[in-house]
């Protein structure tokens, strides 16, 4: 009986564990497992001249004392090799290590990664806000289809793996405007959602979507681009990204991970930033796909999706002028109230207000960029 029962567990391999185990998972989760064990097997072979595979087939030699001591060795030694040659941090670790854990789940041996690991500590830096002037000055270097990208990708609060997994099938116009449905398997939570783009994209996006089959993915350089490669076209996207930013001079990186500040979540940022200006906390929430908020906006029809991403489109225009003579007519409602106000003053008290007292006013203006 043993003997069958060990060849049936030999018949494990890491092929069989991504068919089995990672065929109903999102992309992005399929994606960090398999990076994540590749990255483990490498370890392994320059650490220990032994593959991932092998060195389990050892530990489930051993007695579970033994066994559970070699393994957290074996693990610790490999999270600390991430932060010493990668600068992984905390949150990110605790993706490595879950995915660890599953294959080892999948091998018949249980480890307790938070129980057993030593991380470095959990430190979270302020995220960077990306002014409009930046993101201008960016799109201004990038080509047509990553202007498009970029504009797509700030429109909408979707994340870069999202908008670059689209199909032309996937779009559809209302109203003037497109939309596009994201599958359910190219999102993190794995729940379908419907995201709408700001007419800005229009120029950009029609081009491409006349030239294209509907089964064609609309950004990557290949339309053609199957799951496996969705990746890639995503980091390809990031390469241009910093390459731009690089020029522009945009090259800050936060102290505890040494990540870019300018990156393309950046843009997902501003559009959740902008979107809470003119809706409630659970809808910006829900439209950037965040699933413990996404049943009250997925039950609104297309009809009343479109009206409230209406409602935010002004706050998240880029060139439309439409903006700049909005926020140009606010400061001139508010220069015209200060003197009103400065005017009521003079009256009231009958006396015309000194030099120091106008330049104070100026220098209030000023800083609150009210005038330049």
């Amino acid at each position: 009986m043993n003997n069958a029962s060990d060849v049936l567990i030999k018949a494990k391999n890491f092929d069989d564990f991504i068919a089995q185990k990672l065929s109903k998972k999102s992309l992005d989760h399929r994606t960090n497992v398999i990076r994540t064990l590749k990255r483990l097997d490498m370890f392994s072979l320059n650490t220990y001249h032994k593959t991932r595979d092998d060195i389990i087939w050892g530990l489930k030699d051993l007695d579970e004392d033994e066994r559970m001591e070699r393994c957290k060795n074996w693990i610790q030694a490999f999270t600390d090799y991430l932060t010493r040659e990668f600068g992984v941090q905390h949150k990110a670790l605790q993706v490595y290590t879950s995915a660890v854990r599953g294959y080892l789940k999948y091998y018949r041996i249980q480890f307790e990664v938070r129980e057993e690991l030593e991380l470095p500590p959990n430190l979270s830096e302020e995220k960077y806000a990306i002014s409009l002037e930046e993101i201008r000055a960016i799109l201004n270097v990038a080509n047509n289809k990553y202007k498009g990208y970029f504009l797509s990708l700030i429109s909408s609060g979707a994340r870069p793996g999202e908008i670059m997994s689209l199909r032309k099938r996937d779009y559809t116009k209302i109203d003037g405007y497109w939309k596009a449905l994201i599958p359910a398997i190219y999102t993190k939570k794995n729940q379908s959602r419907t995201i709408f783009f700001s007419q800005e994209v229009n120029q950009y996006l029609e081009p491409l979507l006349n030239k294209l089959n509907d089964d064609d993915r609309v950004w990557p350089d290949k339309a053609d681009a199957s799951d496996n490669k969705l990746v890639i076209c995503r980091q390809n996207a990031g390469v241009v990204f910093r390459y731009i930013c690089n020029k522009l001079g945009y090259t800050e990186r936060y102290e505890t991970s040494g990540l870019f500040k300018h990156n393309l979540y950046c843009f997902r940022g501003y559009f959740f930033t902008e979107a809470l200006r003119v809706t409630n906390s659970d809808t910006a929430h829900a439209i950037i796909g965040h699933g413990a908020y996404l049943s009250q906006y997925q039950r609104r029809t297309d009809q009343k999706k479109l009206d409230l991403y209406q409602e935010i489109e002004p706050e998240i225009l880029i060139f439309d002028e439409a903006q700049n003579k909005s926020i140009i007519s606010k400061q001139q409602e508010t220069i015209v109230k200060l003197e009103t106000m400065v005017h009521d003053l003079v009256k009231e008290r009958a006396v015309e207000p000194t030099p120091e007292t106008k330049e104070m006013i100026l220098k209030i203006l000023k800083e609150k960029k009210i005038i330049n």
